[in-house]
């Protein structure tokens, strides 16, 4: 029995730093001498090509062990690892699977096979891969932690802190396990938690990047006490960003490199949720990211010149986004432009950084002469669309998808735009253009962007109600009286500002036989007791008790939404972050609808709809005007239905408007014929 010693090798969980995984050497039958010599010492000298980063000669010293016994399942299993390593999943799943053959006992195995299949997106055999590591070597701290990555990309929050926390245990100097353990808390809203764990991250291993970026991002909580909360915490943040910033503007190039790893691993979605304009803090934000992918790749700097177009030739325009499948942002704006555009005039490329899918990933796939399916490493996704030789490239949103961003902060085309699928300016100064519309614009709006502002006609998309039968409710069921007067409340909780708390016990004070209806936020138990805190004072206020007037229902599926919404008497739309799915469901079914415009365009989508339909008479001008229209549609139930009246009769005015196609080709083709000319 040839006897070989245990193997350290690097693997990479998706998103994550790179850390060493231990690799078993099982024992074989006995060999010739000879033949057990030759395959110990390429197997010696395979792992030290590997070490020193030579993984071609590696790979070369891996394959001359299996010429000499195909049947060795460390050879498949390194093989496998390097493939991992290569972005080759398929591959490396095949390999390690074989290897898994040739010996299933190596919990060391199922590890490495774990990670190919969650970068392939194969979460739930991920998992089971881990789990099976597990029950071959319990106290096994990687697989515990690459449990932990999978669980909560699942959205397993509880079960991720578990398997870090056990991954913890047997190893407490674990630098990735604290950080990756700061996340899941940091998602349930456990911030001085995850801060702690963040801070453990980076005492044991000082550069590292991702979690500088989450102490900086965990500035922004998901929901807020009072006003003067958000004061005090944007305020944090900025000083956080900046010192961020400074740091890497002083950095070696190699500390930049290395620290662009972290770029989309946290961002600050949140911010956009104060009701401020963000300009200034994106801006600073987007020339850091910027910055450090530009150092990762170089050649994200080079600006690219606009392909010539010739007599007939069509223009050829790109779009990246991680949800080309039932997502708001699919629904709103992706889905009514790619199937909408002229195909006499345009090309269209579809990039799906994301790795879910369902039947409108198929659907998306058709609207596209080439639709490429992720996930993809950065290096290949800037291959392949750079291959295609585009003249317009489109980010229908930024904040929501990692990869997203990371490929917004290159240049790989000659004009690059984004949208808002999250109403909020990039910062990005590779960004180009903001695609928007003209009816939820202020006169003042380019003020609030970097990107040069396009005001697309109306709502700037091509909308269609989505088909979805409601189920059949009745107010008793979720507890309200049928004489009771139903305001619909259903936007998450964290887009309600504490400022505006007082409008609803003020409408209750004046209509006594009323009930708002919330949707709980059942992801962050601590965002609806904050909530519910503010509502206990504001309602105290006023000598009212808030559980007297206000319904909490648990999330709900997309039918039971839509019978809920269709038995609501008013929509009160939320002041400072307007709904818009929310809003085009409710008018859907001829809801009246209270809205008071905010001064920034993600406070302006409903007054754009109601403009757009003609019926303006429940847009307030201030907060006692939305208080009134509210009271009014309440006690008058003839003025109520009126206004449902009006809604059911122009409602159809927001359906599939070609205005904003029009609009929208016509400035594709200015823009690629301008950048034409100038350069002639």
């Amino acid at each position: 029995m040839s006897k070989r010693r245990k193997r350290n090798l690097k693997s990479t969980p998706k998103g994550f730093m790179p850390k060493p995984e231990t690799v078993s050497t099982p024992k074989h039958k006995a060999q010739k001498p000879i033949i057990s010599e030759q395959i110990n010492q390429q197997l010696n000298l395979g792992l030290k090509y590997w070490q020193s980063g030579k993984s071609s000669e590696s790979e070369a010293c891996f394959q001359q062990v299996l010429e000499l016994q195909p049947d060795n399942p460390d050879a498949w299993h390194l093989l496998g690892v390097i493939a991992v390593q290569q972005k080759e999943y398929s591959t490396a799943v095949e390999q390690i699977q074989r290897a898994i053959k040739l010996n299933p006992k190596s919990p060391f195995f199922y590890n490495n096979l774990g990670i190919a299949l969650q970068k392939q997106g194969k979460l739930d055999e991920a998992i089971e891969s881990y789990r099976r590591a597990l029950q071959l070597k319990p106290n096994y701290p990687d697989a515990h932690y690459n449990l932990g990555i999978a669980l909560k990309e699942q959205g397993k929050l509880d079960e991720a802190i578990e398997s870090y926390r056990r991954a913890l245990q047997l190893k407490p100097n674990y630098p990735d396990a604290h950080y990756n353990l700061g996340i899941a808390l940091q998602k349930q809203g456990k911030l001085d938690e995850a801060l702690e764990s963040y801070q453990q991250a980076l005492s044991l291993k000082p550069d590292l990047a991702q979690a500088k970026f989450s102490i900086c991002m965990s500035q922004l909580p998901i929901i807020y006490s009072s006003c003067e909360e958000i004061k005090e915490r944007r305020n944090q943040y900025q000083q956080h960003l900046q010192k961020l910033a400074q740091s890497y503007q002083v950095a070696n190039q190699k500390e930049r490199e290395k620290a662009a790893e972290a770029v989309g691993s946290s961002q600050p979605f949140y911010l956009a949720y104060q009701g401020l304009n963000d300009r200034d803090l994106q801006q600073t934000y987007g020339e850091m990211i910027c910055q450090l992918m530009s150092s990762r790749y170089p050649q994200g700097r080079q600006p690219i010149p606009m392909p010539t177009l010739e007599a007939n030739e069509k223009i050829r325009v790109g779009f990246v986004s991680g949800f080309f499948r039932n997502h708001s942002n699919w629904k709103i704006p992706i889905k009514g432009w790619i199937e909408n555009l002229d195909r006499n005039k345009f090309e269209l490329f579809g990039y799906h950084t994301g790795s879910r899918q369902d039947q409108f990933t198929a659907r998306a796939a058709q609207a596209f002469v080439q639709f490429i399916q992720g996930p993809l490493p950065v290096e290949k996704w800037c291959e392949v669309i750079r291959k295609d030789n585009l003249h317009v490239l489109i980010f229908p949103e930024f904040g929501m998808d990692q990869t997203t961003v990371r490929l917004g902060c290159l240049r790989l085309a000659p004009i690059q735009m984004t949208s808002w699928g999250h109403p909020d300016t990039s910062g990005l100064p590779t960004i180009d253009y903001y695609l928007s519309s003209e009816l939820m614009e202020p006169e003042n709006a380019q003020e609030h962007y970097t990107e040069k502002l396009v005001r697309l006609s109306n709502l700037s998309i091509h909308y269609s109600p989505v088909g979805i039968q409601p189920k059949a409710i009745s107010k008793t069921e979720i507890g309200i009286k049928n004489e009771e007067i139903m305001f619909w409340c259903c936007q998450s909780l964290y887009k309600y500002l504490p400022q505006h708390d007082d409008v609803f016990p003020r409408i209750a004070q004046e209509l006594a036989n009323c009930k708002f209806v919330f949707i709980e936020y059942i992801r962050i138990e601590k965002v609806p007791e904050i909530f519910r805190q503010r509502l206990s004072h504001a309602f105290e206020e006023f000598a009212l008790n808030y559980q007297d007037y206000c319904i909490f229902l648990p999330r709900l599926e997309p039918s039971t939404f839509a019978g809920v919404t269709a038995i609501t008497d008013v929509f009160l739309d939320s002041i400072g972050w307007s709904g818009c799915n929310s809003t085009l469901e409710a008018i859907n079914y001829d809801i009246p609808i209270v809205t008071w415009p905010g001064d920034l365009m993600r406070g302006r989508h409903t007054l754009a709809m109601l403009k757009m339909m003609g019926v303006e008479e429940t847009i307030a001008s201030s907060k006692d005007e939305y208080v009134k229209i509210a009271i009014r549609l309440g006690q008058d139930s003839q003025y109520r239905q009126y206004i449902s009246q009006r809604v059911a009769e122009n409602k159809y005015k927001l359906y599939s408007d070609q205005s904003p196609i029009r609009a929208l080709e016509e400035f594709l083709l200015n823009a690629v014929q301008s950048s034409l000319d100038l350069a002639k």
